[in-house]
């Protein structure tokens, strides 16, 4: 059954989202994302960005890896943890990839002027 709204007909009962098609995400799209992500943790002072995408997607998979220079003084380990964390739950929460893997490399530590 269909019921007209304002001259267009729709459907009284639609496929389910699986049927309709499917829905790439490019990679370069989720390398923006955790790009972004990286950023937003407190004591990041910069993301480098580089010239090949920073995720690589297989499947429902994805890895990630972001350059960043750091806050000085700062607890490496401990901000690189919460880079990881914060970017596959990003990354997640925005494409439903499931991160398998952040990579974090410290390039820099630049004292706060």
């Amino acid at each position: 059954m269909t019921a007209p709204i304002h001259g267009v007909v729709i459907p009284a009962q639609r496929m389910p989202a699986e049927q309709r098609g499917r829905t790439r995400i490019e990679d370069r799209v989720v390398s923006s994302i955790a790009l972004q992500a990286a950023n937003e943790v407190e004591q990041v002072r910069e993301v480098l960005h580089r010239r090949s995408p920073a995720a690589r997607i297989d499947g429902d998979l994805t890895t990630i890896r972001v350059d960043v220079a750091l806050d000085y003084p700062a607890p490496v380990r401990t901000i690189a943890s919460e880079i990881r964390s914060h970017v596959a739950r990003r990354v997640l929460e925005l494409t439903g990839l499931e991160v398998s893997q952040v990579d974090v490399r410290v390039t820099s530590l630049e004292v706060r002027s």
